[in-house]
């Protein structure tokens, strides 16, 4: 069954058609400015992370 179908080749498309009404332009989401304390995590991580490097140089 199998060497049937390779033997006939399968047409399949994966790629939906296109269509007139498509778009663009994009809109990318806004984004949120994190708090304090989510910025002092980063920094902290940040700073653990360059200390990482000095010393493994």
């Amino acid at each position: 069954m199998a060497l049937l179908g390779l033997a006939t080749g399968c047409k399949y498309n994966e790629l939906p058609p296109k269509t007139d009404d498509a778009t663009t332009t994009y809109t990318l989401p806004a984004g949120e400015i994190p708090s304090a304390e989510e910025k002092a995590v980063q920094t902290q991580a940040r700073n653990e992370y360059n200390q990482y490097l000095e010393q493994n140089k």
